[in-house]
């Protein structure tokens, strides 16, 4: 009996402690509300697409979680125009031609986080893996979103999905 009860305690703590240990998530909040929270780990690229305010052009950036920092690696569009970066801007390392665009690499800038001024016609997404948002349906338009990597307990996580869908 003295270690059947023993078992439940230990197995109860256990269960509590899986609940509340918080994971690193790529996490985005506006006004203190959290958005969304997705497991992220050492190596994980995600991208943030949206439709160039310019010259109505789509733009994907890639960004790489290193276990420490967000680093922009990459960005993929389909034409040039205003506000495009370009190597000249001392963005990249290089300009390539792929299929249906370019691609400027070796971006290679390291930031702890940064800000997204939700909008319609930017029509901001993210994608990390299996997980996809919308930006403006989910915060709504004309509101700053902070996107960056935080410590999350496993059940505010899950609380979240559930809110949100994942």
């Amino acid at each position: 009996m003295k270690y059947r009860r023993a078992a439940v305690i230990a197995a109860a703590l256990l269960f509590i402690f899986i609940l509340f240990r918080p994971e690193r998530c790529l996490t985005a909040s506006s006004g203190g509300r959290l958005l969304f929270a997705w497991p992220i780990r050492a190596g994980d690229v995600f991208s943030v697409t949206f439709l160039h305010s310019l010259n109505n052009s789509h733009v994907t950036d890639y960004i790489e979680y290193t276990g420490y920092e967000l680093v922009v690696r990459k960005s993929a569009f389909s034409t040039f125009g205003g506000g495009i970066p370009v190597l000249s801007d001392g963005i990249g390392t290089e300009l390539i031609r792929v299929d249906g665009g370019y691609e400027l690499i070796g971006i290679d800038k390291p930031m702890t986080g940064f800000s997204i001024m939700t909008q319609t016609k930017p029509d901001h997404k993210i994608i990390l893996g299996g997980y996809y948002v919308e930006l403006v349906p989910l915060a709504g338009s004309g509101v700053s979103v902070a996107i960056k990597v935080n410590r999350v307990p496993y059940i505010v996580r899950k609380m979240n999905e559930r809110r949100h869908g994942a």
